[in-house]
């Protein structure tokens, strides 16, 4: 299997594109289902199962968001979240969901430009509206 999976929701018909968000997710169950959340509420999506693909999928690609689990077999999601800060710019949402809660993981969070951390399982509808927030703000 590829290690990046690209999930469109439909064939980009003009400059009206819907935005891509780039799913950084080693639970392949997790990864998939957020997808699917994602496509219905009209993203595209990608999905890269280890930090380092979904760090050169950014860097190959335009994302206009990024979700990234902290406990990736590669690298530290926080490294990749720092890497991600990097290449995609300071606007664009970087969402930290992972199931680890702890001080040191919550404290980092604002050290490698994670915009919003959710915790495990995720409330789709939250973070949905809190998607559209941002990008609505980096649109700004």
């Amino acid at each position: 299997m590829s290690a990046v999976v690209e999930q469109d929701a439909a064939e980009p018909s003009g400059p009206a594109s819907p935005p891509r968000v780039l799913i950084i997710d080693d639970s392949e169950p997790t990864a998939n289902a957020l997808s699917t959340v994602l496509r219905r509420a009209d993203y595209d999506t990608a999905i890269a199962y280890r930090g380092n693909d979904g760090i050169e999928h950014a860097r190959n690609g335009s994302f206009a968001a990024a979700v990234v689990d902290i406990h990736l077999p590669d690298l530290s999601g926080l490294v990749v979240s720092q890497k991600l800060r990097e290449l995609l710019g300071p606007r664009t949402p970087i969402i930290v969901l992972s199931g680890d809660t702890s001080m040191t993981t919550l404290n980092s969070l604002s050290h490698v430009g994670a915009t919003y951390f959710f915790s495990k399982p995720v409330n789709a509808s939250h973070l949905l509206e809190r998607l559209r927030e941002w990008l609505d703000a980096a649109r700004e």
